[in-house]
């Protein structure tokens, strides 16, 4: 026998009522469940969706495969859909970076270096020392150590 229960809200209403609606030209936050990254989340058919993409979705339709929804205001919680816009992971990426907002060098919660270290690593290697010597010296690998001396890590570090 099968069960009749109260027919599923329409996912645009549920949406709609989490989010704080404010000016045109403001952030409208979303005041209802979040991930760890910070994004705003609903569920919705059994599947967690990021708040801000269901914004996009809701207003402009199906997100094309494989594309991202970014923001321009930088707000992860804003769902205003003026403030979002598709984009590849590369312009999200180019995006964060020109804003300043990357993980760069020791910004990196994983980096084992800082600036000044890897400025002190570029000077001694300029004066002759080895690159293994280095690497034992600053707990890192001599690849590591190749890729800061010729600038391919730490480019945005002189």
């Amino acid at each position: 026998m099968a069960k009749h229960g109260p027919k599923p809200r329409p996912l645009a209403d549920k949406f709609w009522e989490k989010v704080d609606i404010r000016g045109p030209n403001e952030c409208w936050p979303w005041t209802a469940y979040t991930n760890d990254m910070g994004y705003g989340m609903i569920k919705h058919k059994g599947r967690a969706l990021r708040a801000h993409r269901v914004a996009w979705e809701l207003t402009y339709g199906p997100i094309p495969e494989g594309m991202f929804v970014c923001h321009h205001c930088d707000n992860p919680l804003c769902c205003n859909p003026a403030h979002l816009f598709i984009g590849t992971q590369a312009d999200n990426l180019t995006d964060m970076a020109q804003k300043g907002r990357s993980t760069l060098g020791e910004r990196d919660g994983m980096s084992k270096l800082t600036a000044k270290q890897v400025r002190e690593i570029r000077r001694c290697y300029a004066e002759g020392m080895l690159q293994i010597r280095l690497a034992t010296e600053y707990g890192v690998s001599q690849n590591h150590i190749s890729n800061i001396v010729n600038h391919r890590r730490w480019r945005h570090v002189d």
